[in-house]
């Protein structure tokens, strides 16, 4: 396991060599612990949770951004009216999130790796996923690069294309911390300045927060 830093150089930004890497953003969940309400369509300052999320994504240098839709899949989709991004609908979504994943490798075949996201994280920016890709295309063998802060690791997490099978072999209600740890000795962590890599927005108090609080940095 290697620890980076955030700080990556002008240089190392440009170099990403031919890595195409497709950003494939989770936003097919019913979000029971919010109620009545979908909160992906909920407002985080001027837009909605799932605008904001989408679009720091497709300000990164992403190659292509797929957004991953299911529960209410059309208003989400007005939701993100005008954005440069692939819907893709995933008809298993209430099996939980590995379906997601599944539908969303699937329309990354062909890319060099994915970046997953959680569509209820607004707040990871544009400048995060870029460190991760940066570091990513120095990478001379296929290594999984994930975002850390406090010795934790968070999202995003880039899965090079070698592990498109093991993704796709996922069930139920759970992401890929299972194939992290199998392939601990292929990870390499970046350590980033701000603790917006776990803020995901579950209830109505996280939403709250979020809308008041900054990120901590450290």
């Amino acid at each position: 396991r290697f620890m980076t830093d955030m700080e990556v150089s002008d240089e190392e930004q440009l170099d990403q060599r031919t890595c195409r890497v497709a950003a494939i953003i989770l936003a097919a969940g019913c979000s029971q612990r919010m109620g009545a309400d979908n909160k992906l369509l909920l407002k985080m300052g001027d837009h909605t949770l799932v605008r904001s999320s989408v679009q720091n994504v497709i300000a990164s240098k992403v190659q292509s951004t797929i957004v991953v839709l299911g529960h209410e899949a059309q208003q989400v989709a007005a939701a993100l009216e005008g954005l440069d991004y692939q819907p893709e609908f995933n008809e298993d979504y209430f099996e939980g999130m590995s379906s997601s994943l599944r539908a969303g490798i699937k329309a990354a075949e062909g890319f060099d790796a994915v970046a997953i996201l959680l569509a209820d994280m607004p707040k990871i920016e544009p400048k995060i996923l870029d460190a991760l890709l940066a570091v990513f295309a120095q990478q001379e063998s296929s290594s999984i690069v994930v975002a850390t802060h406090g010795g934790k690791r968070g999202h995003p997490v880039i899965w090079p294309a070698l592990f498109f099978p093991d993704l796709m072999t996922l069930h139920g209600d759970t992401g890929g911390k299972q194939l992290l740890r199998e392939y601990s000795d292929q990870v390499i962590e970046v350590n980033v300045d701000t603790d917006s890599i776990f803020m995901d927005i579950d209830t109505r108090s996280d939403l709250a927060a979020a809308n008041l609080q900054p990120a901590k940095r450290i």
